[in-house]
């Protein structure tokens, strides 16, 4: 349906145009209406050709199906996956594998194997949980087994589970002619029993029998080349590190449940889009404590008609819902919100960042909120925000992140109706941030050109954080970005001691092209300096794709790399001290957080170390398999 109703306005437009025309053709042909047989009209048709191009739709070589073009790669994949699904099930039920017929799954020629390791090291314990890694790359032949004594031996540690999740993730292909194909997997078992919550990973190379297309393969061989085993204690409360209190802190919430425990679908189909109802979740949160009580409160952003909530904290642990009274339960669109000190007069104003652009309300140390100025940002809709002194004169600047432009201002493509990232791997055809200066009493000033921040300043920003990474007194600000290469702007001094901003992402070994969605800055090996973690997409099925040779085969290595690393995932940066990083994500095991729209490093077992959690996922349906 909105397909169609977008192509009328179109179609009318140009009936219109063409009325002014001379025109010579018969009543018939200009209406499409023969003349009344019997009392009915009858429609005449035409063989013209729709122009479907221009209006932006999507070409259909995108929608070809792998079975019926020669990705062998993807038809064998999806042949392999089903048999790996079916493993899977006969794990889920670890005591009646001995019983479990598996000649529909290995071939005659199964090679012997061993998929728990025998020499696990410990490389972490404390009283929450255990970590324990293989010390070896490969095992020794006499350990080798059948697959039933092999996955026997793998599940006697949840052989008592009474829940487990079983899940592979296969990440590359390789087709061999001669009928023997492989595969690599990332595999993750989880059982939970009564006193413990047990997890195993690994990574699987398998060696498959597949001769006929038509025929699911089966494996010959697996061999284990990681495994970790991590067990976390839930026996005590004092052992869990998190307990889930949803339910008991929001017990005086009324509008909670009705709001909050709803999904997408369900607001998308009762409210109007007009209004910003929006489908893709890009809605954050922000906590401060807004009334002076030593708290911390907890504001939420939401899509469009629906308000947006403040909760306050009591000293019970409960939250109050003070929305309507504090006066900040907008029902516009709402990307993002940071709490913090704008008019230092030592209580927390709220910034809010909608649809429309930017709201600037102030605080008055009792939870009274007043909106005092707002900013528009005519181009393109406001993303996410983030503060700091730039200029070190004593109050908060804002920078202000945004990703598409807004249909309205997209002169160079008009003729499309959604703007698009070109290219897909390396966009610069976003919106353009804009840096705004404090000049008190509530007064900003737009100095992104002036200041240099509009270099580089057309991609689709998600994410920014302030940190003095080079240790000279003085913020700097890294930009993550969809689609491509992220910013790190250094904050110079000019000749004249004017502040001047200078993109170093390149030099610095920290542009990261990829699918940037969060950032966040802490010492993470402890030497004193700022190191930077960056959340992006991990994806099994780009991983797989982009390294089979159908893939791009017009492109030049440069753009090919660009892809594949798209689907790496999350980076991890050093700071080496000299004003470059060393990007050591695939050693310190920290790419794998799927789809990662946030990150951040936090001490969570008070160990005095930088931990790292991510959030990710998509909208959750029905039938959600959990991939992202």
């Amino acid at each position: 349906m909105r397909f169609l109703l977008l192509i009328s306005p179109i179609l009318l437009s140009l009936a219109i145009i063409g009325c002014g025309d001379q025109d010579h053709s018969t009543e018939e042909e200009k209406t499409g209406i023969t003349e009344k047989q019997d009392g009915n009209d009858i429609l005449a048709s035409s063989d013209a050709v729709i122009p479907l191009e221009p209006i932006g739709l999507v070409s259909e070589s995108l929608h070809k199906e792998p079975t019926k073009d020669p990705w062998k790669g993807e038809v064998f994949n999806e042949l392999a996956d089903s048999q790996l699904k079916e493993l899977g099930e006969i794990i889920k039920a670890p005591k009646t594998i001995s019983q479990v017929d598996t000649s529909g799954l290995i071939a005659n020629n199964f090679q012997p194997t061993q998929l728990a390791p025998k020499n696990l090291k410990t490389i972490f314990n404390d009283s929450s949980f255990k970590v324990l890694r293989n010390d070896q790359e490969k095992e020794l032949s006499e350990h080798k087994k059948s697959l039933k004594e092999a996955l026997t031996e793998l599940v006697e540690p949840i052989l008592e589970a009474t829940k487990i999740n079983v899940k592979f993730k296969t990440f590359n292909v390789s087709i061999n002619e001669a009928g023997k194909s492989t595969s690599e997997s990332y595999v993750e078992i989880i059982g939970h029993t009564q006193k413990e919550i047990i997890s195993q990973k690994a990574r699987w190379s398998c060696v498959w029998d597949w001769e006929s297309a038509s025929d699911p393969p089966k494996i010959i061989s697996i061999e284990v080349n990681e495994f970790e085993q991590s067990i976390g204690k839930i026996d005590n409360k004092n052992a869990s590190l998190f307990s889930d209190c949803t339910g008991s802190v929001f017990s005086q919430c009324k509008d909670f449940k009705d709001q909050f425990l709803r999904g997408t679908d369900y607001w998308a189909s009762r409210l109007e889009n007009r209004y910003g109802i929006g489908l893709s979740g890009w809605h954050g949160i922000t906590i401060g404590d807004v009334n002076g009580d030593g708290i911390d409160d907890i504001y939420v952003c939401e899509p469009g008609s629906l308000p947006n909530r403040l909760f306050i904290s009591k000293s019970d642990g409960q939250l109050i819902d003070a929305s309507s009274l504090s006066g900040t339960d907008f029902r516009l669109q709402t990307q993002s919100a940071l709490f913090l000190d704008m008019d230092n007069d030592g209580d927390q104003d709220l910034v809010i960042a909608t649809t429309l652009g930017i709201i600037f309300m102030a605080n008055d140390g009792r939870a009274n909120f007043t909106v005092k100025t707002t900013k528009l940002i005519p181009e393109s809709a406001p993303m996410c925000i983030s503060a700091a002194d730039f200029d070190l004169d004593g109050d908060l600047d804002l920078h202000v992140g945004c990703y598409s432009l807004r249909r309205s201002s997209v002169h160079e493509n008009g003729n499309q109706m959604l703007a698009r990232p070109i290219p897909y791997h390396d966009a610069n055809n976003g919106g353009r941030n804009a840096l705004l200066r404090n000049d008190l009493n509530w007064q900003f000033k737009n100095v992104t050109v002036s200041i240099g921040m509009d270099s580089n300043n057309r991609r689709f920003t998600l994410a920014s954080s302030w940190e003095d990474y080079d240790q000279d007194g003085d913020p700097d600000l890294y930009v993550a970005n969809d689609y491509g290469r992220n910013n790190l702007y250094r904050n110079d001094r000019d000749s004249s001691g004017r502040t001047k901003f200078v993109d170093v992402a390149a030099e610095a070994g920290v542009e990261d092209m990829s699918a940037g969605m969060s950032v966040s800055w802490s010492d993470a090996d402890g030497d004193g300096d700022q190191d930077l973690y960056v959340s992006n997409m991990w994806s099994s099925a780009g991983n797989r794709i982009a390294y089979q040779r159908q893939f791009q085969r017009d492109a030049d290595q440069e753009s090919i790399s660009g892809f594949r690393r798209h689907a790496r995932g999350n980076s991890l940066f050093l700071n080496s001290g000299n004003g470059k990083f060393k990007d050591v994500s695939l050693e310190a095991g920290v790419t794998m957080g799927r789809w990662a729209w946030g990150s951040r490093f936090a001490d969570i077992n008070n160990d005095g170390m930088q931990d790292i959690i991510v959030g990710n996922g998509f909208i959750t349906q029905s039938g959600d398999t959990g991939d992202l």
